[in-house]
């Protein structure tokens, strides 16, 4: 590890963080802000109202609770399977001159001279390549992430919504014995 790359690290962050500003609002209708905008309005309007939607119609009305907690989890789930790991891609791939080496190392290996005793494994001004293409590991690596994590929170998730909310009976139906015969 070269001691430089800290320093180019920190020098280079300020022009990282501008640059993931400016990502949300390419056209520079609002100078940045219009990220935030969308952000929004997709947390509040497809995720927040049909959820708390559903919630409110729990036990009240089944069919608008059940309606409004699939839309509410389906835009969940296009977030988080689509336009996180979509946007990640996109942002590392459009800024990979500011990011590429300094931010996120672009290769990993092992320079030499190594030498073991007497013996000299890597002659001086070779470099032994681990990965020539690191960027595009990592950059791909976190989009599997996302992608795990997602599916081990909608595990999770669905089991906490079976719990907290079980099946109920209508009004007045009666629980029929279960299988076997009589």
């Amino acid at each position: 590890m070269n001691g430089s790359w800290f320093g180019e690290f920190f020098g280079t962050l300020d022009e990282a963080l501008y640059a993931l500003w400016q990502f949300g609002d390419p056209s520079g209708i609002g100078q940045g802000w219009w990220g935030l905008v969308i952000l929004a309005i997709w947390g509040i309007f497809l995720i927040g109202a049909p959820l708390a939607l559903a919630h409110w119609a729990h036990g009240k009305h089944e069919w608008v609770s059940a309606t409004m907690g699939v839309f509410g989890g389906l835009a969940i789930f296009w977030w988080a399977f689509g336009i996180l790991p979509s946007a990640w891609i996109y942002y590392l791939d459009s800024n990979s001159e500011i990011l590429s080496g300094t931010i996120i190392p672009a290769s990993m290996g092992i320079n030499g001279p190594v030498t073991i005793g007497s013996w000299t494994i890597l002659p001086d001004g070779y470099r032994f390549a681990i990965a020539d293409n690191l960027y595009q590991v990592i950059r791909d690596l976190v989009v599997v992430i996302l992608h795990v994590v997602g599916f081990v929170a909608t595990l999770w998730a669905a089991a906490r919504i079976q719990k907290r909310y079980p099946k109920t009976l209508a009004e007045g139906e009666i629980k029929p014995e279960s299988g076997g015969y009589k």
